[in-house]
């Protein structure tokens, strides 16, 4: 079994794994509590309920790597019912002055914090303090096998301070686990408002570039319409004048000094006017180009 595994468990979410940790560490505590009552067991040469210990302990290991396994819902219900006939016996076994009475507060009240369904925790609320009146009703008809003459310090006052420290450090667990679980929450929310804040300043300032952008191919598409203009008309006009003079050249005296002054003149100037277009076309699509 490792170690890692004991307290974390990869696959489940935040709120599972917390669950699955503290549960756990509640199992170990109760082993370490067991370990005590042997001690004091041994001192008093209690033999029978040494053994009885031994076997608690081999099951709440076994328990415990159930759990670690994956079987959760099955190895923490048989947990806490199996707890709750341990303290029956323990009272019966010790009498009232024994102090297992308080114990079933614990197995009554820690259930909430282990299962979702109400069903399985109302269960064992049931269960635990069902058993705890029968028990207090059995204690006028049952004589204790090993019973303690006055409460003493141990396991009496042992078995209250077990009980509340065992129900203190369970809800204090989740309750600082929640908090952390919530400050994570509250770091995420910080993270995604900013990133929202990034993806708005970045959607107004996409917008501001697209409204330039339309705008720049506003500009180019009169450009390109302002030249597609000139080169239809005003360009196809001093070009088909010049190609018409051109063929009329073919069939003109050239030798005629008033003819060919005429032809050279006319060309001469419908090139100027070509040029002129060309021109005003070159500026426009450098104006298309810059922009």
């Amino acid at each position: 079994m490792k170690i890692d595994k004991l307290f974390h468990r990869p696959t489940l979410s935040y709120k599972d794994n917390r669950i699955y940790n503290i549960f756990n560490i509640l199992m170990i505590m109760a082993i370490i509590v067991l370990v005590i009552i042997i001690v004091f067991l041994l001192s008093i040469d209690a033999i029978m309920p040494f053994w009885i210990c031994i076997g608690e302990i081999a099951i709440f290991f076994a328990l415990m790597i159930l759990h670690i396994k994956g079987y959760f819902l099955i190895s923490r219900y048989i947990f806490f019912c199996f707890a709750i006939l341990m303290q029956v016996f323990g009272s019966l076994y010790h009498g009232e002055n024994g102090g297992y009475d308080f114990l079933f507060l614990t197995t009554a009240f820690c259930p909430v914090l282990f299962f979702e369904k109400r069903a399985h925790y109302l269960s064992l609320f049931v269960f635990s303090i069902s058993t705890f009146i029968l028990v207090k009703m059995l204690y006028a008809h049952v004589e204790p096998l090993l019973p303690f003459e006055k409460p003493l310090l141990l396991p009496y006052y042992l078995n209250i301070l077990i009980s509340t420290v065992l129900i203190y450090f369970c809800f204090d667990l989740f309750k600082s686990e929640h908090l952390k679980y919530e400050q994570v929450l509250h770091e995420k929310n910080d993270k995604i408002n900013q990133q929202k804040e990034t993806l708005v300043n970045a959607k107004d300032q996409l917008e501001v570039l697209l409204e330039a952008k339309s705008k720049k191919l506003e500009v180019q598409n009169l450009g390109i319409n302002k030249y597609a203009y000139l080169n239809s008309h005003r360009a196809r006009s001093p070009l088909a004048r010049i190609l018409g003079l051109v063929n009329l050249l073919e069939y003109e005296d050239l030798n005629d000094e008033e003819k060919r002054s005429y032809y050279f003149n006319s060309i001469s100037a419908n090139a100027k006017d070509l040029d002129d277009v060309l021109k005003e076309i070159t500026l426009i699509l450098d104006k298309d180009l810059e922009g």
